[in-house]
């Protein structure tokens, strides 16, 4: 298993959305779905803004 999809797992076990996540980044599902699914990219400051949100999220 690759770093992608753990960071995609994770995500989906703390019930993110990949929209939510879009939005905070400012992107597209598409773009955050390529990237996950390893079939784009995205810059480095970008990934750790991806990697932070999902680090720091909690259900309100």
């Amino acid at each position: 298993m690759n770093e992608r999809m753990e960071w995609k797992i994770k995500r989906i076990q703390k019930g993110i959305k990949q929209n939510d996540v879009a939005k905070h980044l400012n992107c597209s599902c598409t773009l955050l779905s390529l990237f996950e699914n390893n079939k784009g990219e995205m810059s480095n400051e970008r990934i750790k803004h991806y990697k932070q949100f999902i680090n720091d999220y909690s259900k309100q």
